[in-house]
């Protein structure tokens, strides 16, 4: 893919850019002021709707010099609407995304979409491995009793 094609759906809507030519992810814009109170979320629209082909998605990430948090962010392909972006204010205090600010980047990576097939999991994990079912979340997680 050579070319993303990206409309804006509202007047003064900034396009995506990329701050350097190599930057995987390209900037989204806030299209409008939104206040966060502390540890709140909001949907802030950017404007713009953006053609995700086939084979593809869009996964909108924080900015790293960002002061909030992102939610959600998988943008399939044939979605049509607005990008929305969903920001988390975690902080204890109030948080203004200005419009025009950059609130989040979307990159726009190749997806493979096999299809489901229900087995057993012995079936899955034939030949067992060192690290078996440990690690990360899993060492984390307290099972509810």
């Amino acid at each position: 893919m050579n070319r993303i094609r990206i409309a804006r759906l509202r007047p003064g809507a900034v396009l995506p850019t990329r701050k350097h030519p190599q930057d995987a992810g390209l900037d989204l814009y806030a299209a409008e002021e939104t206040t966060l109170p502390p540890h709140s979320a909001a949907i802030v629209p950017t404007g713009v709707t953006i053609e995700i082909p086939p084979g593809y998605v869009g996964l909108v990430k924080p900015k790293g010099r960002s002061d909030h948090l992102l939610g959600a962010g998988v943008v399939d392909a044939g979605y049509q609407g607005e990008i929305l972006v969903k920001v988390v204010n975690p902080f204890a205090r109030e948080l203004v995304i200005h419009a025009g600010e950059a609130v989040g980047q979307i990159l726009i990576l190749p997806v493979l979409t096999p299809a489901v097939e229900e087995v057993s999991a012995d079936e899955i994990h034939a030949s067992g491995s060192a690290r078996g079912a440990s690690g990360g979340i899993v060492d984390q997680y307290k099972p509810r009793r």
